[in-house]
């Protein structure tokens, strides 16, 4: 037998096998367990699940709010040289991390936009906030990770997300000038942890 005829014979084995979850979710699915694999210590990672050191909630309020504390529109895109949010015309919010810096306005800028965030970009988020597990699928609908030109491209979609359950986005140092490492983590939405 050679290499021809055995891959026809696999081929032909695995013919009538279908799949009913789409390529691209197969894909990005595998991306985001890679990059996470990849990129993530697993020292910060057990810090993070024990719950390692408390760290502040800040109290800012999220930007565009006004003294009678309704919400004023704010612009679509919000750029800093660290990061950009933008809001998408189906309700996505896109976020492009570069440098691991302002974490207290990224968060306060995502909230604002409705997605119960908390962001820590020193690799843990103390005690504050209390991981819940979703299933997997429900994680590859609520975010997706790709990396372009050295920033992590964020996709959430608040509407997937389920009730009472919020998102702990991490940065985490890497010491050289490399790209940033983040992680999203689902937890319990609390007024500690998420607003």
């Amino acid at each position: 037998m050679n290499d021809n005829e055995l891959s026809t014979m696999v081929r032909e084995s695995v013919a009538g096998i279908r799949s009913s979850t789409p390529v691209d979710q197969i894909i990005s699915r595998g991306h985001t367990v890679r990059v996470w694999r990849r990129r993530v210590p697993a020292a910060a990672g057990a810090l993070v699940v024990a719950g390692g050191a408390a760290l502040g909630v800040t109290a800012l309020a999220p930007p565009g709010h006004t003294p009678s504390g309704k919400a004023a529109s704010r612009p679509a895109v919000v750029q800093l040289a660290a990061w950009t949010v933008a809001k998408q015309a189906n309700g996505d919010i896109g976020i492009t991390i570069r440098q691991l810096q302002h974490p207290a306005q990224l968060q306060a800028t995502l909230r604002a936009d409705g997605l119960p965030a908390h962001v820590s970009f020193t690799g843990n988020s103390g005690t504050v906030c209390q991981p819940r597990r979703v299933s997997g699928d429900i994680a590859l609908d609520i975010y997706r990770f790709l990396e372009r030109n050295g920033s992590d491209v964020i996709t959430i979609d608040p509407s997937v997300l389920p009730s009472g359950v919020g998102l702990n986005i991490m940065g985490f140092p890497s010491g050289s000038s490399g790209p940033v490492a983040i992680g999203i983590q689902t937890v319990y939405a609390s007024r500690q942890c998420t607003g």
